[in-house]
């Protein structure tokens, strides 16, 4: 659509030299300070009757849904409004700002478990005969992004974003300092802000993606109080109430004008409305009207009720006038990055469950002639997917919810996806063989080890590897040729306990909040360890499919203490499936675990040139 075109579309007056769009949503957290249940019956199904019913009101207006989770939890609840839903998403009065499942992080989860996000939503849309294909993404509270989201949201057919966290910007309510002190400096924000002075500019990716972008400077919820005073709505707090008067309205046009005019490369402005869980405005047309009718003559402001992809539309009419920008808007939050490492490594496992089972259907689709079986296998494990594309959510992933959720709600939901999808791959025959411990032909192995004192030194086709058993069993690095007391060698696969006491830190606030402190350090305490080569299948080491049947495997095991408790760790060499005819010595990583001796809490495991694995018993507080 031309720019004119959709300036009439919008009401908006040919002779409008700047025009101030508010996109209206109301931000959804699957679960974070609340279980998903809770959220549900006590913010958003009352939310969305609302906003449905005034839609139903004025047709003019256009109230926007952010992500599928909760609107697929009341298309199933509500079953008598399925037709007026349906009729307002497909006239685009309901208003889809993304086709996810949540509001992704994009940083922590893997490329395809994003794609996923975005495709199950889309699927579920389409497969109730709502027909939009969302052409903008949108992230408002993530912390943080990639900087080649641009290449992500392409791959999905999505040329146009919107964001709001960003390194080095001043977010209300979440700093200990006060906005004098940002932008930080070097920042993402000081680049928009003092560099190019924009909030709307090209983002492109490493590999030329690009998308037309979007930064909420001033927050997601920006026009929350354009009909109220006082400090917020956010949550559904009573720290507000309504206030529609001609003058208050203004004032907080003016002040919205203020902010963003300076920032603008075109003549339109955004403002977001759609804090976390906050109730539709009513009646927000005649807000509107009364403004445009008495101030617009004066100001050269008018003010429309549009979607993002409205916004983004128009601006992208005005690329030109656009910087072209690649960046990294990192770190915002940091705590996320390595909080609550038990529920990442059951995401990761989960996901790596779903993939692994799609892959050896399709292998078999093709190999044994059965075109049948994906036809099965897809809707078989949509559920499984759909809980994964929704812990992909900045408050999920992230380990920033509170014991409550985590452990009774998200570490349960992603059990459950990988129990799911174990039984599907049983009932289709795609399980994989199980395989048994063995011993692997001493003439094939392409290792050999010794001990030098406390020292094993394992010596293969990938070079000398050596572990200290004074040190844990920690692999030993050193930037030297040998190590001395200057150049002392490093340790690898060493794994500290912090005591964490909860609290804001998780998130990287700058608020004080709790505290994590470092409790022990497993190369500190004296190790026992063993060497055993093994047969691949194993199923206590290396999985069926990673490396050829019958491929030997060198595993170093370690026993020690960490935080007064005992740690395991293990180190796994093997040769992989796709070059068995040279023994590179690779290793390879595994986590089969029990915590406290419940299965499955997943084991951490990384993987690298170097693989490990390790399994611990803690008390509660204290994370590796």
């Amino acid at each position: 659509m031309t720019e004119p075109d959709l300036r009439r579309a919008l009401g908006i007056p040919e002779e409008a030299e700047r025009a101030l769009i508010f996109t209206e949503s109301s931000h959804w957290d699957p679960d974070w300070m609340l279980r998903a249940e809770e959220y549900y019956r006590l913010r958003v199904q009352g939310h969305l009757d609302r906003a449905i019913d005034e839609l139903a009101r004025d047709p003019r207006r256009v109230y926007s849904v952010e992500c599928m989770f909760f609107f697929r939890r009341y298309w199933e609840r509500r079953p008598r409004r399925r037709d007026l839903v349906r009729d307002l998403v497909n006239s685009g009065r309901l208003r889809m700002m993304g086709c996810g499942v949540t509001t992704p992080d994009t940083i922590l989860p893997p490329v395809e478990a994003l794609i996923r996000d975005y495709l199950e939503g889309q699927v579920w849309l389409a497969g109730e005969g709502m027909t939009p294909e969302p052409s903008v993404a949108y992230l408002p509270d993530s912390f943080g992004h990639s900087a080649e989201l641009p290449a992500v949201l392409a791959s999905l057919g999505i040329g146009a974003v919107a964001f709001s966290r960003i390194d080095g910007m001043y977010f209300l309510g979440c700093e200990a300092e006060t906005r004098k002190h940002f932008p930080r400096t070097g920042s993402s924000a000081e680049k928009l802000l003092h560099g190019e002075r924009t909030l709307d500019f090209i983002w492109r990716a490493a590999d030329g993606s690009e998308a037309v972008a979007h930064w909420n400077a001033f927050t997601y919820g920006q026009g929350e109080l354009l009909a109220h005073v006082g400090m917020t709505r956010v949550l559904g707090a009573p720290l507000a109430f309504p206030w529609r008067t001609e003058s208050h309205v203004a004032h907080r046009v003016a002040r919205y004008v203020r902010d963003l005019g300076p920032l603008a490369r075109t003549p339109y402005l955004l403002c977001p409305i759609g804090f976390d869980f906050s109730a539709p405005i009513p009646d927000l047309m005649t807000l509107l009207d009364r403004y445009n009718a008495s101030y617009y003559p004066v100001t050269g402001t008018y003010l429309v009720n549009a979607g993002l992809d409205d916004y983004l539309a128009l601006v992208g009419h005005h690329r030109e006038n656009l910087p072209t920008i690649s960046f990294d808007p990192n770190p915002c939050f940091m705590g996320f990055y390595t909080s609550r490492p038990t529920l990442k490594a059951r995401y990761y496992s989960a996901v790596h469950d779903l993939l692994s089972l799609e892959d050896r259907a399709v292998k078999r689709s093709l190999t044994e002639a059965d075109p049948g079986l994906l036809e099965k296998l897809i809707p078989a494990i949509e559920p499984a997917w759909w809980t994964v594309a929704t812990a992909n959510h900045h408050d999920f992933i992230t380990g920033t919810s509170p014991d409550r959720v985590t452990k009774a709600e998200q570490m349960r939901w992603l059990a459950d996806a990988r129990e799911l999808a174990a039984r599907v791959s049983e009932r289709l025959g795609l399980s994989s063989q199980p395989g048994g411990a063995g011993s692997a032909d001493p003439g094939n192995a392409p290792w050999e080890w010794s001990w030098e004192g406390s020292v094993l030194r394992v010596r293969g086709p990938s070079g000398l590897l050596e572990f200290d058993a004074e040190r844990g069993g920690c692999l030993l690095i050193s930037s030297a040729s040998e190590p001395t007391e200057t150049a002392p060698a490093r340790l690898a696969g060493e794994v500290l306990c912090y005591e964490d006491s909860g609290g804001l830190w998780r998130m990287g606030h700058e608020i004080a909040g709790g505290h994590v402190r470092l409790v022990d350090r497993s190369g500190d305490h004296k190790a026992k360890m063993d060497v055993e080569l093994v047969q691949a299948p194993d199923p206590r080491y290396i999985e069926t499919g990673s490396t050829s049947p019958g491929a030997p495997a060198l595993v170093v095991r370690t026993e020690t203490m960490l935080g007064g408790n005992p740690l395991v760790s293990t180190w796994v060499l093997r040769q992989p499936a796709h070059d068995q005819s040279h023994q590179n010595g690779q290793a390879h990583s595994d986590s089969q675990s029990h915590q406290n001796g419940q299965a499955p809490p997943d084991s951490q495991s990384f993987s690298g040139p170097i693989g490990f694995a390790v399994r611990a018993t803690l008390p509660p507080r204290r994370v590796l």
